[in-house]
Order: C-alpha cells, then sequence, then structure tokens
C-alpha cells in the first residue's frame, strides 16, 4: 500500500485537487501517459535527464495528474447514495469498490484551521494517475538518479462521467493557452544581468557553456551598424542564433574555447556579409539556419562557401522552413565525399593520333589543375572515343555520359555536327560547359568555318592549331578553376 498526502482545495474553474509532494518513483510508478499525449520527443528527454544529473538549480514545477474516482453502484455491497468528490469535501472517507483507491480526509486540528489534509491510499502495482502536464519530466526519470527526490504534485480529481471530456479539456488549456517565455527573452535577461550571470559563470556554469559566453560578445548593434546586409537576418532570435552557432562551432571543433576565437568569427561575418549576403535574396531571407550553415564552411572550409552559396541561391534553400543547420552541412559533406568529378570532353574526329594525343593533354591538364588549388575531389576524364565493354547504342551512351558527367568540354573545330549536337544537349541538361576551337578554322578551300546562327553567341576560346597541346592544356588550367569556384555543377546532383 503507498501513502500520498496533500492538501485539499477548489481551484479557479471549479476542479477539486490535491497538493502535495511525494517521491519521484511513487509518482512514475503510479501513473501513466493518456492517448491524448503527444508522442515523447527524445531529444527533449535526454535534455531534461542532463538537467536532473547536472542537479545544480535543479527545479521541479508541479506535475498535473488526473485521478478517476471509481463507484460500481451495481455490486452487491454497494452503498446508495455515494458521490466521490461531494463526499470527500464533506469530510467523508470515500472507498472505491471497483480499485485500490481510498481517499481519506483528516480531521482539522484547529477550529479555525482552512487547510484541509488528504491522505490517498493505492495499492502498490496501480497506474490510477493520468498524466495531463510533465510527462516527459516523468518518462526522464529512466535515465536519471533521482528516483528518491520529493516532487510536486497537483491531483485534479473527476467522477467516472465526466473524466473523459473534462481532462482533455485541461490538457489542452494548459498546453495550447499558456505562452512560454521564448530563448530569446530568457537570454536577453540573462546577458544584460551582469551582477549574478557574469563572464566567468557563463563560461563554467553546466547550465551554460562557451557558446553563451561567446554570443553574448556579438553585440545586435554592432551587426546594425556595420554588417548591414545582416540586417533583416535574426528577426527576434539575434541571441538565439548566435548561441546555436558557437555551440555548433565548439561541437564540430572549428572554435575553441578561448577568448582569441571571438576574432575569427569577426572575420568571417565581414566576409559573410560582404561576398554572400550582398545578394538580394539572401538579404531580405530570415533563415538562422543557413546563415549558420554559411558561418561553419567559412571559417572550416572556405573553398567550399562558393559551392554552398550556388547551391543555396540556385535552389532557393533559404525559402525551406524548419531546416537545421547541420542539415545543410551534412548534405555538403555528402557532395564534397563524392570524390570524383567526371568532365566529357566532345572533339570532331581528326585522326587516331589525335584522339590519342587528346586523352593524355586533358588527363594531364585535370591533374594540374587538381593539384594547382585545394579541392575535396579529384578530376576525372571520360576516356574520349575510347569505350570498352558490352556493345551499346553509341549515341544514348555519349548522351547518358553527358548527363553524368559535371563539366563539359567541346572542341568547336570544323562545325562538327555531333560536337554541336552535344553541346546543345549539355546546355539543355545544365552541364557547366567550356567551349574551344581553333583559331584559324578553314574548310578545304580556305573559307573560314562559322558557328550557325544559334550558336555564335556562345563563347569559346581559341586555340593555336600549330601548338594545339600546350594552347588547349593552359585554356583548360586558366578556366577551369574559376567554373569549379562557381560551383553551379552542384545543382546537377541535388535536386530539392
Amino acid at each position: 500500500m503507498i501513502k500520498l498526502q496533500g492538501l485539499l482545495g477548489q481551484t479557479f474553474g471549479g476542479y477539486i485537487t490535491i497538493r502535495g509532494t511525494a517521491k519521484f518513483s511513487d509518482i512514475v510508478n503510479h501513473s501513466e501517459a493518456k492517448a491524448y499525449q503527444r508522442e515523447t520527443i527524445q531529444k527533449h528527454l535526454q535534455e531534461i535527464s542532463d538537467y536532473y544529473e547536472e542537479r545544480e538549480n535543479l527545479f521541479f514545477p508541479e506535475v498535473i495528474l488526473s485521478l478517476e474516482l471509481k463507484y460500481n453502484f451495481d455490486t452487491p455491497d454497494a452503498q446508495s447514495g455515494v458521490n466521490p468528490i461531494k463526499d470527500i469535501i464533506g469530510g467523508k472517507w470515500f472507498k472505491s469498490n471497483v480499485d485500490a483507491v481510498n481517499i481519506q480526509p483528516l480531521a482539522k486540528r484547529h477550529e479555525n484551521d482552512l487547510l484541509k489534509v488528504v491522505n490517498i491510499f493505492l495499492n502498490s502495482d496501480d497506474k490510477v494517475f493520468g498524466r495531463i502536464d510533465g510527462n516527459h519530466r516523468l518518462t526522464a526519470t529512466n535515465t536519471a538518479n533521482i528516483y528518491n527526490e520529493e516532487i510536486p504534485f497537483c491531483v485534479v480529481l473527476f467522477d467516472s462521467e465526466n473524466i473523459q471530456k473534462q481532462e482533455k479539456m485541461l490538457f489542452f488549456n494548459i498546453n495550447s493557452k499558456a505562452i512560454p517565455l521564448t530563448t530569446e527573452e530568457s537570454l536577453k535577461s540573462i546577458f544584460e544581468d551582469e551582477v549574478n550571470f557574469s563572464n566567468e559563470l557563463l563560461q563554467t556554469n553546466s547550465s551554460f557553456g562557451w557558446e553563451y559566453y561567446f554570443a553574448k560578445q556579438i553585440k545586435k548593434e554592432e551587426l546594425n551598424n556595420y554588417f548591414l546586409n545582416l540586417h533583416n537576418l535574426f528577426n527576434n532570435n539575434f541571441l538565439t542564433t548566435f548561441v546555436k552557432l558557437f555551440k555548433l562551432l565548439i561541437a564540430k571543433d572549428v572554435i575553441q574555447q578561448d577568448d582569441n576565437e571571438i576574432s575569427k568569427v569577426r572575420s568571417a561575418l565581414t566576409e559573410i556579409n560582404t561576398n554572400i549576403y550582398s545578394d538580394e535574396k539572401l538579404k531580405n531571407s530570415s533563415n538562422s539556419a543557413v546563415f549558420i550553415a554559411f558561418m561553419f564552411y567559412q571559417l572550416k572550409s572556405p573553398e567550399l562557401i562558393n559551392f554552398l552559396n550556388s547551391w543555396v541561391t540556385k535552389n532557393e534553400i533559404f525559402n525551406i522552413a524548419e531546416l537545421e543547420p547541420e542539415s545543410i552541412i551534412n548534405i555538403m559533406s555528402n557532395i564534397a565525399n563524392h570524390k570524383v568529378k567526371k568532365v566529357f570532353v566532345a572533339m570532331p574526329y581528326y585522326s587516331h593520333a589525335r584522339v590519342t594525343e587528346y586523352n593524355k593533354l586533358f588527363k594531364e591538364a585535370l591533374k594540374e589543375v587538381q593539384e594547382s588549388i585545394n579541392l575535396p575531389f579529384s578530376l576525372e576524364l571520360i576516356p574520349i572515343m575510347r569505350y570498352r565493354g558490352e556493345s551499346e547504342r553509341i549515341d544514348q551512351r555519349l548522351l547518358n555520359d553527358i548527363r553524368s558527367c559535371d563539366i563539359f568540354i567541346a572542341d568547336l573545330t570544323g562545325k562538327n555536327e555531333n560536337v554541336l549536337y552535344e553541346t546543345a544537349f549539355a546546355e539543355g541538361v545544365g552541364i557547366p560547359s567550356l567551349l574551344i576551337k581553333k583559331d584559324n578554322d578553314v574548310d578545304g578551300i580556305g573559307n573560314e568555318i562559322t558557328l550557325p546562327f544559334d550558336m555564335d553567341k556562345r563563347q569559346y576560346i581559341p586555340f593555336s592549331e600549330s601548338s594545339y597541346y600546350s594552347s588547349i592544356k593552359s585554356i583548360v588550367k586558366n578556366n577551369l578553376p574559376k567554373i569549379l569556384e562557381k560551383g553551379t555543377w552542384y545543382s546537377n546532383e541535388i535536386k530539392t
């Protein structure tokens, strides 16, 4: 038999309640979540468990429970005239004949005593309480060592006729009517209180950490005055965004817990403000997750920042609500971890020897580009006119190769119909292209060969026929890094 003790009272709205404290284990073991409760959120459970374990400034608001006072008037020993709630208010002992719930009002100690103390008796294995509010706090005790601690409770008494409706109405009102203090408002009150929340306390207290200290150092006025392109970004989540940013940077070892690190973040802010958020779409965006991802890459892998920028703006990632920074970072990491980026070269058939030389010179050029800039992947040439394997339709294989490549290069010399078709196809599927053409491109009788009207507006780079090997290599080495820097080819791999 388990006994809980509390004060009987009638609350605003007419609900009859018993308020008191009891062991955590008793409340957990004799209560359960009802069907109307939402599914528990694992992340929230872990946060509560960590809070319990740390114990510093630990406070536990009332758990609100329901208790149905059951009585069956159809049994042989049933007493007529039993009205559970009315009887308890009147000082009578209520004993259920359905379950083991017994509620005993105690006599007043003094004539003028306004408090009514009652005992609740339960069987040791009965789950008679429904959890109206506090289910996460009670569920989290499975991973916290506080079972013997006393916690406050409020038991709302219901008779069997009204419990289904009234219990759900209470749950709805508790969870829908209150407007909780936002994280931003809480942070503001803490950061402005220098006396009770010093910089040292923010750094060392287990409830906070260096991310809070760092966030405090970034002033909103500073951003409004010096980082004008970021002016619209934070809405009402300025402090919250920076706490989240610094927490991520520390967790990913991008910055260390050192005062000097704040200057790195300010430098990254300058770069992001000037080079990224000058774009009108981003300037008007309030997506903090995208901002945090930009800051992460500016500090950790600046060589990828343009790739990220192109993907975000082209696919309007900043318009996606409920986006987490780590989701963006994980996608970008997956892209960067595709170790091979393929290059397709379209050329007219000069001769077998010339095809062999083209394969050689483009392999050499790609290798030299790879070595000259810091790329998180390698560049691979799709063999030019050198196919091995099962016999296939040549046209379909070529189109599939173009569709799957990351960069397309075409030699437009001679206005070759196949090359022009492949070039148009590459443009149609959005592959970044580099076009070259012999500088003295003439036919057999010396007439200049010009491109068709609908292609002569495409920019191409002439190469010297007399030194085509070194000339083409030079063109590739000078222009390919710029194409890679734009990063638009990422859109071929990510469809949003």
